[in-house]
C-alpha cells in the first residue's frame, strides 16, 4: 500500500500499528517492506504449516547427502562414476514413484495420509545408512529412502496447489522451497557440526538425521485440509462413483501445453547432474570436513532465490522467468569451470541451487494451471517422472564424464543443454502465448 506524502503521523499510521508491533510500523512506512510483509502475510496459513514439515524433513536429507558422496569415496572406495550412477538410478525411481502416489492422492484427495506415509518410509530407512558397508547396502538404503521422498513429495506439491490461488501460486511454491532449503542449509550446517566433534565419523551424522524426520511428521499433524477438497469430499463424491484419475480420457485432458512444459523440463533438466559431485570439487580447495559446505551453499541459493523469483513471476510472467532460470545455470558452470578457489565453487552452487528449485516452482506452478483440481496430483507425478528420467541420464554421463575425462568435461556438457534448452524455450513457448496467472 502506497502511504501520502501528506500523512500526518497518528492517523491511518497509528491505527494499524495498534494491530501490529512497532517495529513492523515503522518497516511499513517503506513501501518495499511493506509489500514483502503484506505478501507473505497475505499467503494462506496452510502453505506456512507444509513448509515448515518442508523445513524438518530437508534438514534431515541434506545431514545424509551432503556427506554421502565423500562417504562413499573415502570409506566405501566407490569411484565418482558409481557415485553419480547411483544417485541417477534413486532419483529416477523417487520420480517414477511420484506418478503414482501423485494418482492416489488424486483418487481418494488425501494428500495428508500420503505424506505421513512417505514420512515414515524415510524415517525407519536413515538408520541405514549409518551401518551400511558397501555401496550396494548404499543403493538400497538410498532407493528405500528415496520411495518414500518420492510418495510425499507429490501429495505436498499438490496440497501447496490446492491451498493457493493461481495469483499466488508462484509465490507459494517459491515460499515453500525456500523454507525447506533454510532446513536443508541448517542441515549441512549441524551435518559439518557433528563431523568435527565426532572426527568426520560420517555413520554419526547419518544416525542423527533420524531425528529431524520425525520432527516433521509431528508437524504434518498442524496442516488443515482445504476447504474446497472437503466440500467436494461431502457433496461432489456423494453424488457420482470415484473414478480412476489415470484413465486415458483424463489424461487427454492435459493439452498440448502441458506436454511442451514436459518436453522444455526434459531438456533442461539434462543438463542437471547430481550435485554429490560438488563436495568433491570443493575438496580440492578445501578438507573434507569442510567440503560439505558446497552444498551449504547450494541450499543458500534455494534459500535466496527461490521466493523472489516467484514472487516476480507472479507478476510478470513465469515463463519469462524459466529463462533466466537457464541463464543463471550457463552463469554457475561458468563459474565452475573457471574457479581457482573454492569462492569460486561457492558462487557456482549458489547459483545452481538458486535456479534448480526456483524453476521446479515455476514448472509446477504453470502446471497446476493447467489442469483440474482432481488431476493435480496425477499432472505433477508425470512432471517428476519426466525430469527423473531426464536426472537419471545427466548424472549417468555427467558422472562418467567427470570420471574418465575430468569435472570441466562435465561442466561443459551442462552447458551445452542449457543452450539447447534456451533454443527449444524459443520455439515452445512463443512469447505470445505465455501463461500468465
Amino acid at each position: 500500500m502506497k502511504l501520502s506524502k501528506n500523512k500526518i503521523p497518528g492517523e491511518p499510521i497509528a491505527q494499524r500499528s495498534s494491530k501490529n508491533s512497532d517495529g513492523i510500523s515503522l518497516i511499513q512506512r517503506f513501501s518495499f517492506f511493506n509489500h514483502i510483509f503484506s505478501t507473505f502475510n497475505s499467503l494462506p496459513q496452510g502453505v506456512f504449516a507444509v513448509s515448515l514439515f518442508g523445513l524438518f524433513l530437508g534438514a534431515s536429507t541434506t545431514m545424509v547427502y551432503s556427506n554421502l558422496g565423500l562417504f562413499m569415496k573415502n570409506e566405501l572406495h566407490a569411484s565418482e562414476a558409481v557415485i553419480s550412477s547411483i544417485d541417477g538410478i534413486v532419483e529416477a525411481i523417487a520420480y517414477i514413484v511420484r506418478i503414482f502416489s501423485g494418482a492416489i492422492s488424486d483418487y481418494f484427495m488425501n494428500r495428508k495420509l500420503i505424506l505421513i506415509i512417505g514420512c515414515a518410509v524415510s524415517l525407519v530407512t536413515k538408520p541405514l545408512f549409518a551401518i551400511a558397508n558397501s555401496s550396494v547396502m548404499i543403493l538400497i538404503a538410498q532407493t528405500i529412502e528415496r520411495i518414500g521422498n518420492g510418495t510425499q513429495a507429490v501429495p505436498r506439491d499438490s496440497l501447496i496447489a490446492d491451498l493457493s490461488s493461481n495469483e499466488k501460486r508462484g509465490q507459494s511454491f517459491g515460499f515453500s522451497r525456500s523454507l525447506k532449503t533454510i532446513g536443508a542449509t541448517l542441515g549441512t550446517v549441524v551435518g559439518m557440526i557433528i563431523m568435527h566433534l565426532s572426527c568426520n565419523n560420517y555413520r554419526m551424522v547419518f544416525f542423527c538425521s533420524t531425528f529431524a524426520v520425525a520432527v516433521a511428521i509431528a508437524l504434518l499433524y498442524k496442516v488443515k485440509t482445504p476447504q474446497e477438497l472437503k466440500k467436494e469430499k461431502k457433496e461432489e463424491r456423494a453424488e457420482k462413483k470415484i473414478e480412476n484419475p489415470f484413465q486415458k480420457k483424463y489424461l487427454k485432458s492435459l493439452d498440448k501445453h502441458f506436454w511442451k512444459l514436459l518436453a522444455l523440463a526434459f531438456i533442461f533438466e539434462l543438463g542437471h547432474f547430481s550435485e554429490s559431485l560438488f563436495p568433491i570439487f570443493a575438496n580440492e580447495f578445501v578438507s573434507a570436513a569442510k567440503s560439505g559446505s558446497a552444498s551449504m551453499f547450494i541450499s543458500l541459493g534455494q534459500v535466496v532465490c527461490s521466493y523472489p523469483i516467484g514472487l516476480l513471476a507472479d507478476r510478470f510472467g513465469k515463463a519469462k522467468f524459466i529463462k533466466v532460470c537457464v541463464l543463471m545455470m550457463v552463469a554457475a558452470n561458468l563459474f565452475f569451470l573457471t574457479a581457482n578457489s573454492i569462492w569460486g565453487v561457492y558462487a557456482g552452487t549458489f547459483l545452481w541451487g538458486g535456479q534448480m528449485t526456483a524453476v521446479q516452482g515455476l514448472f509446477l506452478s504453470l502446471i497446476t494451471e493447467k489442469v483440474d483440481v482432481h488431476l493435480r496430483g496425477t499432472a505433477i507425478g508425470v512432471y517428476y517422472c519426466t525430469i527423473g528420467l531426464s536426472f537419471f541420464l545427466s548424472s549417468f554421463i555427467g558422472g562418467n564424464l567427470w570420471h574418465h575425462r575430468g569435472h570441466d568435461w562435465a561442466f561443459g556438457y551442462s552447458i551445452l543443454f542449457c543452450c539447447l534448452a534456451l533454443l527449444v524455450f524459443n520455439i515452445l513457448i512463443p512469447k505470445k502465448r505465455e501463461v500468465r496467472s
